[in-house]
């Protein structure tokens, strides 16, 4: 009998959970002037012109509870000896028929994600990884060890954490409600690199 092991070295590490926040109250406070994402795309998702929307006051409550959310996905799963803090944060709004086009966040290490207000088929949330390959060939099921492309169905409350390197996109909202979510990035603090190293930065 073969008793092979599988092991996902140098895997991008995705980590999901759902939050217990009070959707209904955060969309409420947003009240917030939003920007298209894509001017030149008349069904293109919009953002919030802040891009510190945490650092207001009336979301401190939401800025913690994600915070402690992070510092556990940190210590119990990367084990990083840095600390980080939330660099950038946006509520993101996307009518019906509207998604946004692939994209991956510049200036930070860790990116996420906080759905507020969602549903059945209100655009999911799409991964692809664009990273060089020796040949395309099709696999007769896909699962995490061969797919090029992931997708996360959102659900209210659920927030994600992924590298901030990697490619996503909302699909298409083809329900009849405006689909909230609040998106953020980390980035490390302290000492970053090794000593040794003309790259070693504080």
């Amino acid at each position: 009998m073969n008793k092979g092991v599988v092991q996902t070295l140098f895997s991008k590490v995705f980590y999901t959970n759902i939050l217990d926040v009070d959707c209904k109250k955060v969309i409420s406070l947003i009240n917030e002037d939003f920007v298209e994402v894509e001017p030149n795309n008349k069904k293109s998702s919009s953002s919030t012109i802040s891009k510190q929307v945490l650092e207001k006051k009336k979301f401190k409550f939401l800025k913690n509870k994600i915070m402690e959310e992070f510092n556990f996905y940190n210590k119990e799963f990367l084990k990083y000896e840095n600390k980080f803090r939330l660099a950038t944060s946006w509520f993101t709004k996307t009518k019906p028929n509207e998604d946004c086009f692939y994209h991956c966040h510049s200036n930070c290490m860790i990116s996420g994600v906080l759905y507020l207000q969602t549903d059945v088929n209100s655009g999911y949330i799409q991964f692809e990884d664009y990273s060089p390959t020796r040949f395309l060939v099709e696999p007769t099921e896909y699962n995490i060890y061969n797919s090029r492309s992931w997708i996360f169905e959102p659900k209210n409350g659920m927030i994600i954490f992924f590298p901030s390197e990697c490619y996503h996109k909302i699909l298409k909202n083809n329900s009849n409600i405006l689909r909230y979510s609040l998106a953020f990035n980390f980035v490390p603090t302290g000492h970053i690199g090794r000593t040794d190293s003309y790259l070693h930065l504080k």
